[in-house]
C-alpha cells in the first residue's frame, strides 16, 4: 500500500478537490471528456520504453487498471507511446513564463521552435542505457520511477540541466520535477468512493510492477515532436 501522504494526494487529485476545476485539466486541451484524443502540438525529451518485458508489464498494469477504473473516468494511452519525460520541451497551448524558451517570440510556430532547437543541440553528449525503478502509481494515472541507483538519478539530474541551458527554457517547476511514464489521463472528478478504490488498486498494482520489474531499461534520449499525446515521433537521438 502507498504511504498515507500519497494516499491523500492521490484521493485530493481524484475528487477535484486539490485544484478545483469542473473537469481535470486535460480535457478540452488533451482529450475531449469523452476520451478523443485533441491537437496538442508540441516538442519533448524523452526516453520510449523499448519492446521487452518492462513494456510488457506496465501495458498489463495498463489493463488492469483500466479493468478496476469507474465508466467514463480516464483515457489510456497506446502503449507504443510508453516513455519517461527527461525534459519538456513547448507546446502550441502554453506559451507563458518559463513554459517558453527565453528570447524567444512567443508567437512563433511550434515548427519554428523545433528548428531554432536542433543546432543548440548538436554539441551535447546525453548519456545512455539508462535504468529506472518504480517508486509508485498515482491516480492510476501513471507509473512513478526514479533512478535505478543514486548515479543514474544524478545522469538524469544533469541531463534536465544540460537541456534546460540548450533550450532556455526555465519552468518553475524545474527542481520538483518527479520522473514518471503516464499510462492514462483522468477525464472527470471521481467520487469519494470511487477515489478510494482506485487509489487502493494504484497501491496493489504498483506493489506488483516493482516485484516483477525492480529496474525498467530505458531507450535512448530523444528529442521528438508530438501532434497530440498518441505518438512522440523521433527528431534527433541525444545519447
Amino acid at each position: 500500500m502507498t504511504d498515507a501522504c500519497n494516499a491523500a494526494a492521490m484521493l485530493a487529485y481524484l475528487t477535484g478537490a486539490a485544484t478545483g476545476g469542473p473537469a481535470p485539466s486535460a480535457v478540452g486541451q488533451k482529450f475531449t471528456a469523452s476520451g478523443e484524443v485533441l491537437p496538442y502540438a508540441g516538442n519533448t525529451f524523452l526516453c520510449h520504453i523499448p519492446p521487452g518485458p518492462a513494456h510488457e508489464a506496465l501495458t498489463a498494469t495498463a489493463a488492469r487498471l483500466r479493468a478496476g477504473a469507474p465508466a467514463g473516468a480516464y483515457a489510456y494511452l497506446p502503449p507504443a507511446s510508453y516513455h519517461m519525460t527527461v525534459f519538456e520541451g513547448v507546446t502550441d497551448r502554453d506559451r507563458t513564463g518559463g513554459r517558453w524558451p527565453e528570447g524567444l517570440d512567443p508567437a512563433l510556430p511550434v515548427e519554428t521552435v523545433t528548428r531554432t532547437f536542433l543546432p543548440r543541440l548538436g554539441g551535447l553528449d546525453l548519456p545512455g542505457g539508462l535504468r529506472i525503478r518504480p517508486t509508485g502509481i498515482f491516480a492510476g494515472t501513471t507509473v512513478q520511477v526514479g533512478g535505478a541507483t543514486e548515479a543514474e538519478e544524478t545522469a538524469l539530474r544533469d541531463a534536465r540541466l544540460a537541456l534546460r541551458a540548450a533550450t532556455g527554457i526555465r519552468r518553475a517547476d524545474f527542481a520538483e520535477y518527479r520522473f514518471h511514464i503516464t499510462l492514462a489521463y483522468l477525464l472527470r472528478w471521481l467520487t469519494p468512493d470511487e477515489a478510494r478504490a482506485m487509489a487502493d488498486l494504484s497501491a496493489t498494482l504498483a506493489a506488483e510492477l516493482a516485484a516483477l520489474q525492480p529496474e525498467i531499461a530505458l531507450g535512448g534520449i530523444e528529442f521528438c515532436r508530438f501532434a497530440d499525446m498518441h505518438a512522440f515521433p523521433l527528431i534527433a537521438r541525444l545519447s
